[in-house]
């Protein structure tokens, strides 16, 4: 299960080097959990962008206020927040829903922050400002770590298809 940045950095390290001398097997299983990985990362970093907006809200509003934004605003946050996460895959992919079925099921430290933000009290701007600044800082990381799950996913792809190219994948292996 892929539920913190440690684990994403040591898949990210497991996953290299990628070589014509690499297994199609090791490849698909890599290509799994980098998309596992992926998808986990592109949530959290959809539900901070959620908290990041409330945070900017809070940092102008009073608590009442917020709050009542909150409940007034989700959908349109929701609607309009999610589309940035940046889901790298199609939503047919079965290893994509396969992860984000998983997200469902498991309590990730990745979602550490967005429990800070859920619980604060928007009331106390050091307490805001200090949590815009951990949610900003973490999504930067989180967009960096993407990026190199992507880039990490292309090679896999390209090398796999390399293989089928040259006749040392085959089709037929997924039938068996």
């Amino acid at each position: 299960m892929i539920d913190s940045i440690d684990k994403i950095e040591a898949l990210l390290h497991l996953t290299q080097p990628i070589t014509g001398d690499t297994p199609t097997t090791t490849l698909r299983r890599w290509r799994n959990e980098l998309v596992e990985a992926s998808v986990a990362v592109s949530y959290a970093n959809s539900i901070l962008g959620l908290d990041l907006s409330l945070l900017e809200r809070a940092a102008t509003s009073t608590r009442a206020d917020v709050l009542q934004y909150l409940i007034d605003e989700l959908p349109h946050l929701l609607s309009d927040g999610w589309v940035g996460g940046g889901w790298s895959l199609s939503p047919d992919a079965s290893a994509s829903v396969a992860a984000a079925a998983l997200l469902t099921r498991q309590d990730a430290a990745l979602y550490d922050l967005h429990a800070a933000v859920a619980s604060c009290d928007f009331a106390d701007p050091e307490v805001v400002n200090d949590l815009r600044e951990r949610v900003e800082v973490q999504r930067e990381r989180l967009r960096a770590l993407r990026d190199q799950l992507e880039s990490r996913l292309r090679d896999v792809q390209s090398a796999v298809r390399h293989q089928y190219a040259t006749g040392v994948a085959s089709v037929d292996d997924w039938l068996t």
